[in-house]
């Protein structure tokens, strides 16, 4: 890109537009796309309308430069066909006829500028750098409007999750009061009684109530991570032993060797990949394999979205289960989102979205797996500490 481009911001933005030309005169189009090459950044060509209103069927580019007298199809005629699809693309009409009613017709179509043959340079380039004017606006209002409702988004999101770290911290009191009660009833009971037996149930389901709402507070965000420098290893076997214990499972866990440390709570991070290795159970009906590999990985800038460049603990989780289809593939970190049957512990829908919460918390990410194919493969990155070398 020369120095005269980044210093014009509409030739710059020019250079990056994917531009179609319709034009049924070879020589023409050959010389002019050229010329147009020069100035934008991809160039679609063709050579009557029909073809043009295919091509951009197919591209969809976001300007159109179209002859207005072809076989087949006019351009006036495939200016129609595109204002169909899109009404908003920019098209620029070049002719060597100036009769009225090709104006008039290309004003109810809706044609933005009119270049006439044979073609000047000069103005070509007007036309081009006003049709990159409006198109650079246009992009930056929609970013604007963008930030707008991210903004928005993330105030209802934090009030939201005010709300409910609330009502989560409201509800484990209640619940207190109510296991505290049936704790004390208990023993006022005959064993093997009815009533005996209708308490222990409401135990049960007080406890399992109370999880629940731990859940839900640590989703709102209504927690701190105590962080402290600990291996990786540790917590990770202690997680994945006790959420596959009592199942036919079977672990193959690999350990880099020298791997770093992490900054982590360790039961909220136990908790995380419990959480994997539960729904890796689940999904291969508590018979299978479960593979965990764990390397140290250096990430550049932009290489996993909000993660900052530098060196991470890499954690893969995969399965030999079914996998994840293309339509539930967007869903799976949505709270209360479960394939599973509702109405008992499982299919509550709160494992992965907790699991991407807890690990968000210590500044990693949780990358979902690829669509279809056999078996899921998360993959959770950790920021590693690095180690100081001895003095």
């Amino acid at each position: 890109m020369s120095q005269e481009t980044l210093a014009d911001p509409d030739r710059a933005w020019l250079a990056t537009l994917t531009v179609l030309y319709v034009e049924d005169d070879a020589v023409t189009r050959k010389l002019v796309g050229r010329l147009l090459r020069r100035r934008v950044g991809y160039l679609l060509e063709a050579a009557d309308g029909a073809e043009g209103l295919e091509r951009f069927r197919e591209e969809r580019p976001a300007l159109v430069i179209t002859d207005i007298a072809m076989p087949k199809l006019d351009g006036l005629s495939m200016a129609e066909g595109i204002r169909v699809l899109d009404l908003h693309v920019p098209i620029v009409v070049t002719t060597a006829f100036e009769q009225v009613n090709y104006l008039q017709r290309a004003i109810d179509v809706g044609v933005d500028k009119y270049v006439t043959k044979p073609i000047s340079i000069d103005k070509l380039d007007t036309v081009l750098l006003a049709c990159a004017r409006r198109l650079r606006g246009e992009a930056m209002l929609a970013r604007e409007r963008q930030r707008e409702i991210d903004a928005v988004r993330s105030h209802e999101r934090e009030a939201l999750d005010m709300l409910a770290g609330g009502m989560a911290h409201d509800f484990n009191n209640l619940l207190q009061s109510l296991l505290v009660n049936v704790h004390l009833a208990s023993p006022l009971t005959a064993r093997g009684s009815e009533l005996h037996e209708l308490i222990g149930d409401a135990r049960a389901a007080a406890e399992q109530a109370a999880e629940l709402g731990a859940r839900l507070l640590t989703l709102s965000g209504g927690w701190f991570a105590a962080l402290h420098i600990e291996p990786i290893a540790p917590t990770l076997r202690a997680a994945v032993a006790t959420a596959l214990e009592g199942s036919e499972t079977t672990l193959h866990l690999e350990l880099e060797e020298d791997l770093p440390a992490v900054a982590q709570d360790v039961a909220l991070l136990a908790r995380a990949f419990g959480e994997l290795a539960l729904n890796a159970r689940e999904a291969m009906a508590h018979a299978g394999v479960l593979s965990v590999a764990v390397t140290a990985r250096d990430l550049a800038e932009g290489d996993v979205p909000r993660l900052a460049a530098g060196r991470y603990v890499q954690l893969t989780f995969s399965d030999t289960g079914p996998g994840v289809s293309v339509e539930l593939l967007p869903r799976i970190f949505d709270s209360y989102f479960s394939t599973k049957p509702r109405g008992s512990v499982r299919g509550r829908g709160l494992g992965l979205p907790l699991c991407l919460a807890i690990v968000r918390k210590h500044r990693g990410a949780v990358l979902p797996p690829p669509a279809a194919g056999s078996g899921a493969v998360f993959t959770v990155l950790l920021p590693a500490v690095p180690v100081a070398p001895p003095s």
